[in-house]
C-alpha cells in the first residue's frame, strides 16, 4: 500500500479539516496513485521514524498550477495558511502540482504525535 506523509499537516489530518493534499512529485511517481487507493497516512515519513495515523482513499488526483487553486482549498488544506498567497510562499512559489484530494476511511489512529 502507498503512503503519503502529512507532516506539517497531521492535526488537521486527525481532525478532519484535511481533505486536500499538494505533492511536487514526479510524473511517474504520481501515476503509482489512482483514484478509489487505499493509502496510508503517516505522520512523517517512515524511515524518519514516521507512524501510521489513518488510512485514506483518493477521489481525485490531477496536476494545476498553484495560481489556479481554488480559495477553498487553502481551508482545505488544512487552514494552516491566511489565503491563496500564503500558501503559494510556503511552497516556494508558484509551481505546477500534483493535486491528490482524499478522505479519511479508517478513524484516525491515536499516537503520541
Amino acid at each position: 500500500m502507498n503512503i503519503i506523509s502529512f507532516a506539517w499537516t497531521t492535526a488537521q489530518l486527525l481532525e478532519g479539516k484535511k481533505t486536500v493534499t499538494r505533492r511536487e512529485w514526479s510524473d511517474d511517481y504520481a501515476k503509482r496513485f489512482k483514484i478509489g487507493d487505499r493509502v496510508c497516512a503517516y505522520n512523517k515519513n517512515p524511515r524518519n521514524g514516521g507512524k501510521k495515523v489513518a488510512v485514506i482513499r483518493i477521489t481525485s488526483i490531477y496536476k494545476e498550477w498553484l495560481h489556479d487553486m481554488p480559495e477553498s482549498d487553502v481551508e482545505a488544506e488544512g487552514g494552516r495558511w491566511e489565503n491563496r498567497k500564503a500558501f503559494i510562499e510556503a511552497q516556494g512559489g508558484d509551481q505546477e502540482m500534483w493535486v491528490i484530494r482524499f478522505q479519511v476511511l479508517s478513524p484516525p489512529l491515536r499516537y503520541n504525535l
